[in-house]
């Protein structure tokens, strides 16, 4: 069966997300009480371009990750200056979905992105069931006029600003603040600098998120004190399901 954007496969996918192992993330996102009103036809219409999305962009997460972080960018809607971070955009589905979250919330979405896939690396990871993982420099890569094309179809350009570059290079010019960050960036080296970054600027009630929790080396860096205490400059957080769980919620400082 063809699994390729807009196939069959993707459908049914789709239809399982519905009905199957993602209903908890689905009835979380249909029943939570929100600082704004949101109605029951906008929750849906939310959930249909969610689908939507995946039925026709290749993306790199599930449903219930981008609903996970959704939840939590709509439980801080309506505060002022809301600002939400994506670092690493894949071809474009979930910076596309973050826009539309960022949109409902009042919201803005800043992006960052080499937009040339992985960076040149000798890292060489294993993920939690011991299997061996390497990242290919231009993995994953999405050209930003395809990004930006995918967005303007399924998401909400117009709240949507991106960051093209190394997150070397990019993040340390960012001056703003951060309420909720999204992090599929792979390489440890790519999460301690957006760590190092971001966390700082995380306010109170905020949450960093990473899809890497899965890989053993960011499950060390992530409960070494030292990092958090020497490179970060704040105590080490409470991170729920580490080791054992892919998307992993980083709660602001206190």
């Amino acid at each position: 069966m063809r699994r390729g954007p807009g196939s069959l496969y993707r459908r049914a996918q789709s239809v399982r997300f519905l009905l199957g192992r993602d209903r908890r993330a689905v009835t979380a996102l249909l029943r939570s009480r929100y600082p704004i009103p949101l109605r029951l036809r906008d929750r849906l219409s939310l959930l249909a371009r969610f689908v939507s999305t995946t039925n026709h962009v290749r993306t790199y997460h599930t449903q219930a990750e981008l609903l996970a972080v959704t939840d939590r960018v709509l439980r801080l809607a309506g505060r002022p200056e809301l600002t939400v971070i994506e670092a690493g955009s894949g071809k474009g589905g979930s910076t596309a979905k973050l826009s539309l979250a960022a949109r409902l919330a009042g919201g803005r979405l800043v992006v960052f992105d080499s937009f040339r896939g992985v960076p040149p690396n000798t890292e060489v990871h294993r993920n939690l069931y011991g299997r061996r993982v390497e990242f290919r420099a231009g993995a994953f890569r999405g050209r930003l006029p395809s990004v930006r094309r995918t967005v303007e179809r399924f998401g909400a350009p117009e709240v949507c600003e991106f960051r093209k570059g190394w997150f070397a290079d990019t993040l340390p010019a960012f001056d703003g603040h951060v309420d909720i960050a999204l992090l599929d960036v792979d390489l440890l080296s790519s999460t301690r600098t957006c760590l190092t970054h971001l966390m700082p600027r995380l306010r109170p009630g905020g949450v960093i998120f990473s899809q890497d929790g899965h890989l053993e080396a960011i499950v060390e860096l992530l409960a070494d004190p030292a990092f958090w205490r020497d490179e970060v400059g704040v105590e080490p957080p409470r991170i729920r399901g580490l080791g054992r769980e892919k998307l992993l919620a980083i709660p602001a400082p206190g």
